[in-house]
């Protein structure tokens, strides 16, 4: 029997027509599932199972990218995110539907809508989690003092519920810097005595007012600290600034009426709102030592250019025919004269007013100032926005609406943050006393 010879040009022609033969039926099956779009989904089915996806690891991007998306809207990559999750879960509800026997359809789509509602808890328990609390700080803890069981119950932000309503957020305007004291500690009972000995109460203020319109943060105190208030307001509008309480109270008592009256009154531009001294002995405060802004120099002649620019402005817009016309009139011009920078009295209005560098503390106390001028109740809301931030509530009729020209002052100028209600600007969560303002229930122009 004659053996065969080995011929590697046959082979090669085999091993090549059957390459060929499979792309022409590769060809073949994607021709047939673009007419047929049922048949593809039946090929697709068959490589589904089994198939695992593939797992990316994201890396942590550096720490400075961090801290510069703090204070940015939330990202489009959770938005697409959010949305894949969806996709999924119908996908999965399907599957069941196509899978499951018509006994066990029921249970199973029961099973699925409980593990939807358990995830959709944990993630808003985590995000809640992250949050920082609305009315407490752990550090220099702000008490919030009532002054009766009929006070309005705080505004409760909704959180949860994510608004239709997408404004464009500037990156890095958010500085507003807490007040920090330095807290002297007193333990000798002689040495206590001698300082209340030797310190005065300084100027009372008693007999004075506070219209509940304009400085809604007095009205939120008890009587204990309402005295404590006139006499802070008194002593610093008379430029004495180390004085005894005329009541006794904590330490987180005296900071939480200290903050009313910095809310309360941007007039008090020379009064440093990021720091004070306390004399403290058993826990109560026997000595107050507030910090007034050295770099204004004298301050008599730093007062009269105040007022004088503050007057200056709000005489442009007293004329105009509504108060709507009016807020417009001093947010625009705020936004159009004033420099987001950074500097020494950056927490004050006198910084927007007479200096035109400030960040968002100077911008909303300018515009608080002016408002009130014009005789339009305007406040001062602190809180968090990525970061610790300013803006402001202003009533116009019976309704309050949230107003953050810092956000505004970009190039040109946009109204993305102009009276929107608590819901638009879901952004900004209160913090402090603010919490306890009235709620914004009504968008107005938010929106140009």
């Amino acid at each position: 029997m004659k053996k065969k010879k080995f011929d590697p040009k046959k082979i090669l022609e085999a091993f090549l027509y059957g390459i060929l033969g499979m792309i022409m039926a590769v060809c073949a099956v994607i021709a047939a599932c673009a007419f047929n779009p049922d048949l593809s989904k039946s090929v697709s089915f068959l490589f589904e199972e089994g198939v695992q996806p593939e797992i990316v690891q994201r890396q942590a991007p550096p720490a400075e990218e961090v801290a510069d998306s703090e204070d940015s809207a939330p990202s489009e990559d959770g938005e697409v995110a959010d949305a894949a999750e969806g996709e999924a879960a119908e996908t999965v509800v399907e599957g069941e539907e196509a899978e499951t026997p018509e006994g066990e359809d029921a249970a199973a789509k029961e099973s699925v809508q409980a593990g939807a509602e358990t995830d959709e808890n944990t993630v808003e328990d985590t995000q809640n989690a992250s949050k920082p609390s609305n009315v407490t700080k752990s550090e220099g803890s702000i008490v919030v003092t009532k002054s009766d069981s009929n006070s309005p119950a705080p505004v409760q932000q909704d959180e949860s519920t994510e608004s239709s309503y997408k404004p464009t957020v500037p990156s890095g305007k958010s500085k507003y810097v807490e007040l920090e004291p330095e807290i002297i500690n007193i333990e000798d009972e002689v040495k206590a005595n001698q300082i209340n000995n030797t310190t005065s109460v300084g100027d009372t203020g008693d007999g004075l007012t506070f219209d509940a319109d304009y400085y809604p943060y007095y009205q939120m105190l008890n009587d204990t600290d309402r005295a404590l208030y006139r006499q802070i307001y008194a002593n610093t509008k008379s430029l004495n600034s180390a004085f005894k309480p005329v009541q006794q109270v904590p330490m987180n008592e005296l900071q939480t009426v200290l903050l009313s009256v910095i809310f309360d009154h941007p007039e008090l531009f020379w009064l440093d709102t990021t720091f004070y001294q306390e004399y403290d002995y058993n826990g109560v405060a026997i000595k107050l030592q507030l910090s007034y802004y050295q770099s204004l120099g004298d301050l008599g002649a730093a007062r009269q250019e105040f007022e004088a620019a503050a007057n200056n402005i709000a005489g442009q817009a007293a004329g105009l025919a509504s108060d709507v016309e009016k807020e417009i009139f001093v947010h625009d011009l705020l936004a159009a004269k004033v420099n987001y920078k950074y500097g020494p009295l950056d927490q004050s209005a006198y910084s927007a007013i007479v200096g035109d560098n400030t960040v968002c503390a100077g911008y909303s106390k300018a515009f608080q100032y002016i408002m009130q001028k014009l005789g339009i109740p305007t406040y001062f809301v602190a809180g968090y926005a990525g970061e610790m931030h300013a803006w402001n509530m202003v009533k116009l009729g019976n309704n309050f609406y949230n107003v953050d020209v810092t956000w505004d002052d970009q190039d040109p100028t946009v109204y993305d943050f102009f009276n929107l209600s608590d819901a638009n600007n879901y952004m900004h969560t209160r913090m402090y006393n603010s919490v306890y303002l009235p709620e914004c229930s009504e968008n107005g122009n938010g929106i140009f």
